[in-house]
């Protein structure tokens, strides 16, 4: 403050001036009246007390001290990324270095993956802060090469015979007035031209010897134009470089560029400049000195590629070009030390209509030649914190801890690695806990570790190490006689466990992999076996297993030895039951049923039916009587194949017709046709309209895995089997099977006209003989006979005619024409079942 006060005393304050007096006062954290004061006595006028008062609110917005960038408008901050997010700018909270060592002490938590939350754009805080008319201090040494025009200051120093210190200024005409000597042209020389030409004048004055030094610097005006805070015309420090004038001018928006930023002089472009060269590099070369009318433009952004994750200097980058990953990751730093290394993730969008993911190993030939694109999002995950060449040592031993996994390493290699074991130790049994396996499966190893220190050669007792390995090695206070408890029902792993000091019920849920999701936590059992005065006693103690986990006090009582807890699941407990409506309905899709829910609401669910659906020849498929049908139909096809091998097998007896090859070789065709075929487990059905559907027959209640499929109203029927022309024929009102067979061609002469049957879309089958059979036969005996049985039967839309072939078993031993006559049963039911298989 009191240099401050000899500058004004000598005029009025400069732009530095007032620069270092605000961060003086800032420093000082003086109050508003003191910072009045203190000016006042200074002798500064009101506006500069007004602009002081500004600068110092502004330094204590900064981000630190009175000496911060925003206040000073100093070049002299630390550029790059990590000044771009304003935690670590402010020197807040740990940096991600120090969280990637801390994490090395918690293991078991999760890996978190990379997030773009955090990401800020690189380089852009080291223009920001206010606008400022004069960037640099103006007590900067001037070169030798800088040039001089109108409005510098020169320092003419003589002794000798004169002894005089003059100060001369650069007028508009490029000349300075030297006393005794003249005017001297100096406009347009370097200050170390301009010094020989001056001090040679001068030192034609006889005795007389001469210094020149730089005096006071002039401004220049410059324009920053484009995508900058506050472009416009600026007055500045004729020393001033580019990065002065971006500061001046607020610097540059995140809408601009760094890396293409144009230099214009005489409308000519002069020099494109790319500020990652300062900010990576600290090359700041291409950061030239302005001169007087200088155009600066900032044009708007190039392409952008963002990098999080586990590299040093995680942000959003400018590209310049064609880049590759290999360069990107360079810009932000580098893979940090904990980065993976076999996967990069680009989550890229693809010709601006979808996002896609890529992969690329860090060592792959794919990572030196992939291209970034605009938009890229770069992650670099960071190596799991598992350690799989390690084994650990715990319990009762000199130096438990984790040591190096060597291949051929056994129990006695660790417990020396640990120095020995300590006094008091268990010799009897130690524990190997092992994880195998994808599905990191734990598995219990007991070792005799008396034996494996006694014979270390012996690979039963002296067990091989795997990585990941966890030795415990248990005190005699520990285990006395290896107590153990056991737990038994619906947790992950049911067994029994050792019984460590102070074990409670809870701790044994955990140990056993904690409970399923079927538990019931109500109630467990805790059963204990006591001895009593020479008698044994059998104690029963109801346990609140969900109190009991959630820690609840006098809930979860301390295990004995030989205790066994019994974990019940949950009355009726299930996933929730998945019914499938497929066909002509609104909405098909599954749907998730209620307990007790109907088909008739099922139906309504899903909207209904469209204006083509055929109720009546709805298919409804059961999966558990599709499992019984199935096991039935593979029972028959067993049957049915020892039958035949029997009858092929049984001697000729004299005078019996043969026609048993006939028929065997129409029961291998059945067979084989059959082979892959599949009970179809449906429901017959009777529906007439889904009004008079509730509460009636059909109006089943549904289960899990029921399929409900609603076809197409068909416009044909199909007849099928020995007739001449199997076909399906356009369906027509009032047509009987009768009239279906004729246009069919008939029965073939292989036909079985006694057995044709006519099976209905929805799933029923008529033959001749129910039909005589039928209700209304019965009331009416001639009936059948007046209407021509199945033949006069009227055939509705979707209904399938189906006429067997012929099975002769005529045969004169009775034997063989039971089991023909078996084996002729069951082919024609298989052949049915093949049938309506096809007509679902």
């Amino acid at each position: 403050m009191n240099q401050a006060r000899s500058m004004i005393a000598s005029g009025p304050p400069s732009p530095e001036a007032m620069q270092r007096l605000c961060a003086g006062v800032a420093a000082k954290h003086l109050t508003a009246d003191q910072i009045e004061a203190t000016a006042a006595s200074m002798g500064l006028s009101g506006e500069q007390i007004g602009q002081l008062k500004g600068c110092v609110a502004a330094a204590s917005m900064a981000p630190s001290s009175a000496a911060s960038p925003s206040a000073t408008s100093s070049l002299n901050q630390t550029p790059g990324g990590p000044a771009d997010t304003a935690a670590r700018a402010n020197g807040e909270g740990p940096s991600s270095i120090e969280l990637s060592f801390r994490s090395l002490a918690s293991p078991s938590q999760p890996v978190r993956n990379p997030t773009p939350e955090d990401l800020r754009q690189f380089g852009y805080s080291l223009f920001s802060g206010p606008v400022s008319t004069f960037a640099p201090v103006g007590d900067v040494p001037v070169g030798a090469d800088y040039i001089l025009g109108p409005g510098d200051g020169l320092n003419l120093l003589m002794w000798g015979r004169v002894n005089r210190t003059s100060h001369l200024k650069v007028e508009r005409d490029g000349s300075v007035l030297i006393p005794e000597i003249g005017p001297v042209e100096v406009s347009g020389l370097t200050f170390e031209q301009a010094k020989k030409l001056i001090e040679s004048r001068a030192e034609q004055i006889t005795g007389v010897q001469v210094d020149v030094t730089m005096g006071s610097i002039r401004t220049i005006q410059v324009f920053v134009i484009g995508k900058v805070e506050h472009p416009g015309l600026f007055t500045i420090s004729a020393l001033s470089h580019v990065s002065n004038a971006l500061v001046a001018s607020g610097g540059i928006s995140k809408i601009g560029t760094l890396r293409r930023i144009e230099l214009r002089r005489g409308n000519q472009l002069i020099r494109e400049i790319d500020l990652y060269d300062m900010l990576l590099h600290g090359n700041t070369s291409a950061d030239v000195r302005l001169e007087q009318g200088d155009v600066i433009f900032v044009p708007v952004i190039g392409n952008v590629v963002a990098v999080t994750g586990d590299v040093k200097d995680p942000a959003i980058y400018e590209l310049r070009g064609q880049e590759d990953l290999a360069a990107v990751l360079r810009m932000s730093g580098g893979v940090g030390a904990f980065g993976y290394s076999q996967r990069l993730q680009v989550e890229r969008i693809d010709n601006h209509d979808h996002r896609v993911d890529l992969d690329v190993g860090l060592l792959s030939r794919q990572f030196s030649s992939f291209a970034v694109r605009d938009g890229d999002l770069v992650k670099v995950y960071t190596v799991l914190p598992d350690r799989n060449n390690v084994v650990t040592l715990k319990g009762n031993a000199r130096r438990p801890g984790t040591y190096e996994w060597r291949s051929a390493m056994r129990v006695s290699d660790l417990i020396s690695e640990g120095e020995g074991v300590a006094d008091r130790t268990y010799f009897g049994y130690a524990l190997i806990r092992r994880i195998e396996g994808p599905d990191r499966r734990v598995q219990y190893l007991p070792v005799d570790l008396g034996a494996a220190l006694r014979d270390p050669a012996s690979r039963q007792v002296n067990l091989v190490l795997e990585p990941r390995d966890e030795l415990t090695v248990y005190a005699e206070t520990d285990i006395a006689d290896l107590p153990h408890v056991s737990i038994n029902g619906a947790v992950r792993k049911p067994g029994s466990y050792i019984l460590s000091s102070g074990m409670r019920v809870s701790d044994l849920v955990y140990e056993a992999g904690g409970v399923k999701e079927s538990t019931y936590l109500n109630k467990a059992e805790l059963a204990r076996t006591k001895v009593i005065d020479g008698t044994t006693r059998f104690v029963y103690q109801d346990i609140a297993l969900g109190s009991a986990l959630d820690g609840i006090a006098g809930e979860d009582p301390a295990l004995e030895t030989g205790d066994q807890l019994f974990v019940a699941e949950a009355s009726d407990w299930h996933q929730p039951w998945i019914a499938l409506v497929e066909g002509e309905v609104m909405r098909p899709g599954p749907y998730a049923i209620r307990e007790g829910e109907r088909l008739d609401s099922l139906l309504e669910r899903c909207g209904g039916l469209r204006a083509d659906g055929y109720l009546q020849a709805t298919v409804f498929v059961r999966q558990s009587i599709q499992d019984l049908e199935q096991k039935e139909l593979n029972d028959s096809r067993r049957r049915l194949q020892a039958d035949a091998a029997r009858l092929s097998i049984m001697p000729k007896q004299s005078g019996a017709n043969n026609n048993d090859a006939q028929t065997l070789e129409v029961v291998q065709r059945v067979l084989s046709e059959t082979q892959s075929q599949q009970a179809s487990g449906r429901v017959v059905l009777h529906l007439q309209s889904l009004d008079r559907l509730p509460f009636s027959p059909d109006d089943i209640v549904l289960q899990q895995g029921d399929k409900v499929i609603v076809p197409k109203r068909p416009s044909t029927v199909a007849i099928l089997g020995q007739v001449f022309n199997p076909s399906a024929i356009v369906y027509e009102r009032g047509r009987s099977v009768s009239d279906y067979l004729q246009r069919s061609g008939g029965p073939t002469q292989w036909a079985d006209a006694d057995h044709i049957m006519l099976i209905r879309a929805g799933g029923d089958i008529v033959t001749d003989q129910s039909v005589r059979h039928s209700g209304k036969a019965a009331l009416f005996p001639l009936l059948p006979a007046i209407s021509g049985g199945l033949m006069g039967v009227e055939v509705e839309r979707g209904d399938t005619i189906y006429v067997p072939e012929t099975l002769r078993y005529v045969d004169q031993v009775q034997e063989a024409k039971d089991i023909t006559q078996i084996i002729v049963n069951a082919a024609t039911s298989l052949a049915v079942i093949g049938i309506l298989a096809t007509n679902l």
